[in-house]
């Protein structure tokens, strides 16, 4: 606390005269100063939460987003925010801003269709089966100016095999077979016991019958 000191009369009189300081250097001069104490100043903290600046646009042409994040950061003695864990400003209001914007670009160009890559696909290849199940086949490739290229989108390319002919096959209709003799020797056939041979049951059929219980 200051105070103002001065060197005045003190005679009698109820007038007090303000005197120069030099006809009172005789004497001790009370200070014009001292300390004093209220309350302990609250100590600032050092963490703070830091809002970033907002990121380039998310597209280069067009309309996009920007973002920006909250973090919990001190600066330093050099004016430089470090970044802390986010538990150091827990005690600390985070601000509530918007982190996202839409930005809007310059349109895009608009390109030809034959200027942009596509996929590109052949004739199917013949069934491998005519009946029961089976799988065709052709190529797909990704061509921009009849040239390979390895920008189209990977979830938009043709698939490349596929299921045909799946119809169940009709089974032939079995023909009645005549059971006879084609040699006139057959019936020594089942007497020498070779009617199990497959030349000699199936071409003497009939004596071979004759002889089964």
């Amino acid at each position: 606390m200051k105070r103002a000191v001065a060197c005045v009369s003190s005679d009698s009189s109820s007038y007090t005269r303000v005197l120069p300081d030099a006809l009172c250097a005789a004497l001790p001069k009370p200070s014009s100063q001292e300390t004093c104490m209220i309350k302990r100043c609250h100590k600032q903290r050092k963490a703070q939460w830091f809002v970033s600046t907002w990121q380039t646009c998310s597209v280069s042409c067009g309309k996009g987003l920007q973002l920006r994040v909250v973090k919990c950061a001190e600066k330093d003695v050099a004016g430089k925010y470090r970044e802390l864990s986010p538990k150091k400003c827990q005690n600390v209001p985070k601000p509530s801003m918007e982190l996202q914007r839409t930005c809007v670009l310059p349109d895009c160009p608009v390109l030809s269709p034959h200027s942009r890559p596509d996929w590109y696909s052949s004739p199917w290849s013949q069934c491998t089966v005519s009946c029961g199940g089976g799988v065709q086949v052709r190529s797909v490739q990704c061509l921009v100016h009849g040239r390979p290229s390895s920008g189209c989108v990977l979830q938009m390319k043709p698939v490349m095999s596929q299921a045909c002919n799946t119809a169940f096959c009709t089974q032939p209709e079995k023909k009645d077979v005549i059971c006879k003799d084609h040699f006139n020797w057959c019936y020594l056939v089942p007497q020498h016991g070779v009617c199990n041979h497959k030349f000699y049951g199936k071409q003497c059929c009939k004596s071979c019958s004759h002889t089964n219980p």
